[in-house]
């Protein structure tokens, strides 16, 4: 889709001003954007750890952003962080975020 690598999969992040946060999952076969249709076969990945890591990081995103629980997010950063094998990175860029709104 891109001559550009895999790169292009992170422009939604790197060049959107209100993207916050990057989740980057090491070798789990996905891509982001959600279901691309009913019983499609674009992944091989059959390992349900990823989606679960996912699910509860996007669950735990939504509950601060929606100001249902303001710590959820910050705690799942850190035990994903600290899990005891690196499963991933995730890239933030709060402060940014926060600098925008005060200028508006």
């Amino acid at each position: 889709m891109s001559s550009r690598g895999s790169d292009w999969f992170t422009d939604a992040y790197t060049r959107s001003p209100g993207a916050t946060d990057l989740v980057t999952l090491l070798g789990a076969e996905h891509s982001l954007g959600g279901m691309v249709g009913y019983e499609v076969a674009e992944t091989t990945d059959r390992s349900p750890e990823p989606v679960a890591i996912v699910q509860s990081l996007t669950t735990a995103y939504l509950r601060n952003a929606l100001s249902v629980d303001d710590a959820s997010w910050s705690a799942a950063r850190a035990a994903f962080r600290n899990a005891a094998e690196p499963i991933g990175t995730i890239e933030s860029r709060e402060a940014r975020l926060t600098r925008l709104r005060t200028l508006v």
